[in-house]
């Protein structure tokens, strides 16, 4: 998760770079407990789920950890922020491991109170972790921290809340923990070598996603039993015509739904209603974790190389994509999926940087820390023996 969340900063951003750590994450834990056959749904979760927190704004939140006098109430801000991210996405990311009913209601309880939470708090700005002077930016978290009680509420109601109430608190620990002691890192190292090659926000990035990464993997070792694998009548793959609807379906609800909802959260209603679509439709699973995911860092390498003629850049993002779903459609499987976004995001990453005409400021060290962390990741993933599944 750290290495997903050093290349959600690169290139992604936003809902849609979460989806990386969120869908990274989520493939280990289901390698580790044995969950081969309903992977892809716990990978859809966990890649939304997390996806949801990217919603939140901090770079306001960055310029005022390096002011004395704004020091410490950024680094609450930051823990407090850091927290409803793995709050929430902990609570979504354990729905897949045991709601196999009809979660709709959940999904429209969580969307209502993120936009009450929102509205009541966020938009007022009455706890403000942002600058009000200069530009000041719309924050969300208050209202996805709402989100996520109400839906830990309706799921404790409907008798399924004990797997996520657990991933949500052991994720809004890890969270909290990373994401302020990242931010209190980042301060200290500027201080100390401010020329830093990997730089300080980067490892800011990393320290978040090792310590939420760490906190999710603790608590499903410690409920490891309740997540053995369970009997399932889940099938893959599909035919053809199934899986390219399916590839489409997860595109549009992730890339091109969310920019025409006239909403501050649209993020969080199309995400709501991928999630909702997923039970009834369980083979568009892998495709919202990982087709999807793909196609939108593809899409911020056309956006981040304008230099490029835009038709040909569209042709490479149509051509990968689709040879990613023809992929996800034929070898939909952990460790092949765990492999294909690893070498996908890390390869954007280092098409990004080294596309020519090289950038005036060369990250070359940022770049050999993603390929050292994605040659661990897939040699560790590739050594795990394969667990039966029920």
């Amino acid at each position: 998760m750290s290495l997903g969340w050093g290349l959600r900063g690169y290139i992604g951003g936003g809902f849609l770079g979460a989806m990386i750590p969120g869908t990274m994450i989520a493939l280990v834990l289901c390698l580790l407990l044995g969950r081969e056959e309903d992977a892809g749904y716990i990978a859809a979760f966990g890649a939304i789920g997390i996806g949801f927190g990217g919603q939140e704004t901090y770079g306001q939140t960055v310029g005022l950890s390096f002011l004395p006098e704004t020091y410490a109430w950024a680094i609450l801000g930051f823990a407090i922020k850091g927290a409803v991210w793995g709050l929430l996405g902990g609570a979504v990311m354990a729905i897949a491991f045991s709601a196999r009913r009809d979660i709709s209601v959940a999904m429209g309880l969580m969307v209502a109170a993120t936009w009450t939470g929102w509205k009541l708090l966020n938009e007022p700005k009455l706890i403000y972790f942002s600058n009000r002077l200069d530009r000041p930016r719309a924050e969300l978290w208050f209202g996805l921290f709402l989100g996520a009680l109400a839906l830990l509420a309706w799921l404790s109601r409907t008798g399924v809340g004990r797997l996520p109430l657990r991933f949500a608190l052991w994720g809004g620990l890890g969270g909290g923990i990373g994401f302020a002691s990242g931010a209190a890192l980042q301060v200290w190292g500027r201080g100390v070598d401010p020329h830093f090659a990997v730089g300080w926000w980067k490892m800011m990035e990393f320290t978040f996603g090792a310590c939420l990464g760490a906190a999710f993997a603790f608590c499903a070792w410690r409920h490891r039993d309740e997540l053995a694998p369970r009997p399932s009548n889940f099938t893959f793959p599909p035919s053809w015509i199934e899986s390219a609807a399916a590839a489409l379906a997860a595109i549009a609800f992730t890339i091109v739904l969310p920019p025409l909802i006239p909403s501050r959260l649209p993020q969080t209603i199309a995400g709501a209603c991928l999630l909702a679509l997923l039970p009834y439709w369980r083979k568009l699973s892998w495709h919202a974790a990982i087709t999807a995911t793909y196609c939108a860092f593809a899409i911020d390498l056309q956006r981040n190389r304008p230099e490029y003629a835009a038709t040909g850049m569209w042709i490479f993002i149509v051509v990968t994509t689709a040879l990613v779903a023809l992929l996800v459609a034929r070898h939909a499987r952990v460790q092949i999926m765990f492999l294909l976004l690893v070498v996908t995001s890390t390869g954007m990453a280092l098409l990004k940087q080294f596309l020519p005409p090289w950038p005036e400021r060369q990250q070359a060290a940022t770049q050999l820390v993603f390929v050292a962390l994605a040659l661990l990741a897939a040699a560790a993933i590739r050594s795990m023996p394969k667990q039966r599944t029920a």
